[in-house]
């Protein structure tokens, strides 16, 4: 029996024999993996184009669930449910698609529904299309905003001593642990800044820019680390460094 749901691309890998492995993060069923047949007809390639799976493309996906004996569901069709503006011709905003998809896709490891989590970040990634200013910054709210629907936000400064921030507890503290996974006072204090505006503010995603050039960076950094060490992946993100370049 085929079903359908809303999904959010997050990556697509080539696996020969005229197949692709597409990983998707669905409204109703959290992540998923499926398996596509590329078609080789001229009409088969106008139901399956190569823009359906670019980074965070938001699709209508019809599946086929396994067969016994297989992993994955055949992904039998794709509509595309939002066509983006300027999400993959502005370079700024590209390079921040392929961070955020490579940061989803490696961080949620569990497949869960969450719509209230998926709904704001296909709102949030649709109003992040339409900016014409202010965006430097939606890649580190967007890092909170998930980190909050996976369980391990930072819980915010208690008292004003507390300017080292613990990545492996969560939360702020007056002297640093005996490990090396914290963050030092300047980086601790931006960080500390960035949930205090998330709250003051009450949008997840502000249309703001707080932070120069350097100074993000080295929060981008941090929160990077926050998150693989909350959710124990192994390695760098592939596409931190191409970024951290686009936003020097």
């Amino acid at each position: 029996m085929r079903r359908v749901s809303e999904g959010i691309m997050l990556s697509s890998t080539k696996c020969g024999d005229g197949k692709m492995v597409v990983n998707v993060y669905t409204r109703e069923e959290g992540k998923r993996g499926f398996l596509v047949r590329l078609p080789s007809s001229s009409a088969g390639k106008g139901r399956m184009k190569a823009s359906f799976f670019f980074p965070l493309s938001q699709i209508e996906a019809t599946f086929s669930e396994p067969r016994q004996g297989q992993d994955l569901a055949y992904l039998n069709d794709v509509k595309v449910v939002y066509a983006y503006r300027e999400m993959y011709t502005d370079i700024r905003k590209s390079s921040v698609a392929c961070f955020l998809a490579e940061v989803m896709g490696r961080c949620i490891l569990q497949s869960e529904q969450d719509i209230r989590f998926y709904d704001t970040v296909a709102t949030a990634l649709r109003q992040f299309d339409a900016r014409h200013q202010d965006i430097a910054d939606f890649h580190l709210f967007f890092l909170l905003s998930m980190a909050e629907s996976l369980g391990f936000y930072p819980q915010e400064a208690g008292h004003f001593t507390d300017i080292y921030f613990d990545m492996r507890e969560g939360r702020f503290v007056s002297t640093p642990p005996a490990y090396e996974d914290f963050l030092a006072p300047e980086v601790a204090c931006d960080l500390s800044l960035l949930l205090q505006v998330r709250r003051r503010i009450r949008n997840a995603f502000p249309e703001i820019t707080l932070f120069d050039s350097r100074r993000r960076q080295a929060l981008l950094m941090a929160l990077a680390a926050y998150c693989r060490i909350q959710t124990g992946i192994a390695g760098n993100f592939r596409s931190l460094d191409i970024l951290r370049e686009v936003f020097q």
